[in-house]
């Protein structure tokens, strides 16, 4: 019999939290879709659904996933002040995010749609931890650059941009 200790590991709070957003996701995307089912109507709602859902389902799999490690880990011994100042930094990472999404989000006019996000690409993989500066670049430019022209080519409208 398959041992089912795991389940009573499971972040209830976060499960129900991102069910119910998933639920609010599926609402919103059903009422759409019955509102017209036009392509002009669901260019940007769809995908983003989509995208939205598989986020959902990650995120359960993830919280299922730590509460069955937590069930096969051996108890921890004592924490290092190194591991103590790394966990009180980890909390503030969403803060931090937040504050530099509101920034990206006021530089959009002065920089530009593409010049906007490789800032914010750029910042945000640093701000995660990664440290390979060419790496950085070359990724927020390239994703800046593919994003930029996806939404130039679906949008009726002109989009504000630095470069392209």
């Amino acid at each position: 019999m398959e041992n089912r200790s795991w389940i009573q590991r499971v972040d209830w709070g976060h499960t129900l939290l991102v069910v119910g957003i998933a639920v609010a996701i599926c609402l919103y995307l059903y009422d759409t879709v019955r509102a017209s089912a036009k392509v002009g109507n669901l260019v940007l709602i769809l995908p983003a659904s989509i995208l939205g859902l598989l986020l959902c389902g990650l995120t359960l799999a993830g919280i299922v996933n730590d509460a069955r490690k937590q069930v096969t880990a051996a108890p921890r011994e004592a924490r290092s002040d190194e591991e103590v100042t790394a966990t009180s930094l980890e909390r503030f990472r969403p803060a931090y995010m937040l504050a530099l999404f509101g920034v990206y989000i006021l530089l959009i006019p002065v920089a530009g749609m593409d010049g906007a996000s490789a800032l914010f690409l750029a910042a945000a993989l640093y701000l995660n931890g990664e440290r390979r500066i060419w790496f950085v670049v070359l990724y927020a430019v390239i994703f800046a650059a593919a994003a930029t022209w996806f939404f130039k080519s679906i949008l009726p409208y002109p989009l504000h941009t630095l470069f392209f």
